[in-house]
């Protein structure tokens, strides 16, 4: 039996959008089209929307132009594949490039407090990564949501290490009414 990693020794690099023929293929939308640490991964963790982890060994990978396909082991008919949709997939950190002085991985900003000039605006629950900007979705203490495009004129400071983001005004806060969705009891 393979032992799963921890979450935080992995990163999100996609999500399962479907079942992919008959033999149990799945077909991943990669949160980056551009990222091959997907490809390279002989091991993934998929992460349910209840937080269960399952690690599995990569047999094939393949990109196609809506995504990449992968065959794992475990998952041999479509029932497997199509029970694991929507699932998060996770690779571990070691497969990344290192990252220079400045730089993070959006999915660390997940937890981090946010604060502006004026005061303490939330925690990052979600990332959003939309065709023309990365935003964090922000929960505040009432449990309004907001989202932050993350672009230099909103954002003065991100420490990783201290789970912080700092705004440089509230000017780029986009109230949200959108409800987030919660894990579901089992």
């Amino acid at each position: 039996m393979m032992s799963t990693p921890t979450l935080s020794a992995t990163i999100r690099v996609g999500r399962i959008a479907r079942a992919h023929g008959v033999s149990g293929e799945l077909e991943v939308r990669p949160d980056w089209a551009e990222g091959s640490g997907l490809l390279d991964a002989e091991q993934i963790v998929l992460e349910s929307e209840t937080g269960e982890l399952e690690a599995l060994r990569v047999r094939r990978s393949r990109r196609t132009p809506k995504g990449v396909l992968l065959v794992l082991e475990g998952i041999d008919d479509r029932d497997a594949a199509e029970a694991r949709r929507g699932r998060t997939v996770r690779v571990s950190r070691e497969l990344l490039p290192r990252l220079a002085d400045g730089e993070y991985y959006l999915c660390d900003l997940v937890g981090a407090d946010v604060s502006a000039p004026d005061g303490h605006v939330g925690k990052v629950v979600e990332v959003q990564m939309y065709p023309s900007v990365d935003a964090v979705v922000i929960e505040s203490a009432d449990g309004r949501s907001f989202e932050q495009p993350l672009l230099d004129e909103w954002v003065a400071k991100v420490d990783v290490a201290s789970r912080r983001v700092e705004l440089a005004s509230r000017d780029g806060l986009i109230e949200s009414d959108k409800p987030r969705p919660r894990p579901r009891a089992q």
